[in-house]
């Protein structure tokens, strides 16, 4: 009855029936992979020869190029602020397409790994009434429990102050935003594999 009355186009092509359908999401560039120090794209994920030995992190990747005003950036925005829940089925699709080859691009191999989504503030979490990294994690935490010992972490990583929205700040101003927000509160630390 909902998609009769408030049926959903696709962003990039619209097409009727889903937020981003699977040939426009298979037409962009999936699986991205950058340094974790200067963030440089590269092929693996791994720090760059100029970064190596700069970051605790072995590796990063994203499963696609964030741009604001790309259907990536526009399907976040509805789903964290017009509250198009159906949009997760398309992170949903995004994984069972892009999770394991992105763990085989980063060399993941590990009998157990930890999922940590980023935590709100308390304040937040009430205006906005849920996590979107929450909700984000419960779906790799799916997709890899069948095939891998996983925990879902949601209480080791708390936001200890509110800080501004990071959408509207530059990079600079990001970095000096999140300062010392994050607290790890558990006194056993993360598996290797967060």
């Amino acid at each position: 009855m909902k998609d009769c009355l408030f049926p959903v186009f696709c962003l990039e092509c619209r097409v009727e029936g889903q937020w981003w359908c699977q040939n426009c999401i298979t037409k962009n560039s999936l699986g991205v992979f950058y340094c974790p120090v200067c963030h440089l794209k590269n092929l693996d994920g791994k720090p760059c020869f100029r970064c190596s030995g700069g970051s605790h992190l072995n590796g990063v990747a994203a499963f696609l190029d964030y741009d604001e005003q790309a259907t990536v950036g526009q399907l976040i925005k509805k789903y964290k602020y017009s509250f198009a829940y159906d949009v997760g089925m398309v992170w949903e699709y995004l994984v069972d397409l892009q999770l394991f080859k992105i763990f085989d691009q980063l060399q993941i191999n590990a009998s157990e790994l930890t999922v940590i989504p980023v935590p709100l503030h308390v304040s937040r979490l009430r205006e906005r009434g849920f996590n979107q990294s929450e909700i984000f994690a419960s779906i790799l935490y799916k997709k890899l429990k069948e095939n891998t010992v996983v925990i879902l972490d949601i209480e080791g990583l708390v936001r200890q102050k509110s800080t501004k929205q990071q959408a509207k700040l530059t990079k600079r101003e990001r970095l000096e935003n999140i300062a010392d927000a994050f607290a790890w509160i558990k006194n056993k630390p993360p598996g290797k594999v967060v």
